[in-house]
């Protein structure tokens, strides 16, 4: 009987042991929370006029190079990359393009969908760097 107490003695320090190990790992990473508050909003403008350095991706309409004429960009999200977005882009030639378009924490943009009333034969993606800081409207 004396060696079933200490086994049953043995099994709850155990027990207590990876219950307080489970519950430590479960704490906030607080170098990861810091970098996180300390994350520049993005705004509209930001996006906005790196929207304007993108090429139409459209197939046959990119030579010679056709830089987006004009970006209206509206956040959907309340945090600081402000995700996801919903850009209105139009180049040199109709129809316009409404991209929904998610900012990466390093600031990288993608953002896919197809032009307005015009399918296309396929998803349309736009690309950039960087997204400069701001304050979003």
């Amino acid at each position: 009987m004396r060696h079933g107490g200490l086994l049953l003695a043995l099994i709850l320090a155990v027990g207590v042991a990876t219950t307080v190990l489970a519950l430590h790992d479960r704490e906030d990473n607080t170098q990861f929370v810091a970098q996180q508050r300390a994350l520049a909003p993005v705004g509209a403008l930001g996006l906005e006029r790196l929207l304007l350095t993108t090429s139409d991706p459209r197939p046959g309409f990119s030579r010679p190079p056709a830089r987006a004429l004009s970006a209206r960009c509206a956040s959907a999200g309340g945090s600081a990359l402000g995700n996801p977005w919903s850009c209105l882009v139009r180049y040199p030639r109709p129809p316009r393009i409404r991209y929904r378009v998610t900012v990466h924490a390093d600031r990288s943009i993608f953002g896919s969908d197809e032009p307005e009333g015009a399918p296309s034969r396929g998803v349309l993606t736009v690309r950039g760097c960087c997204v400069a800081s701001g304050v979003a409207p």
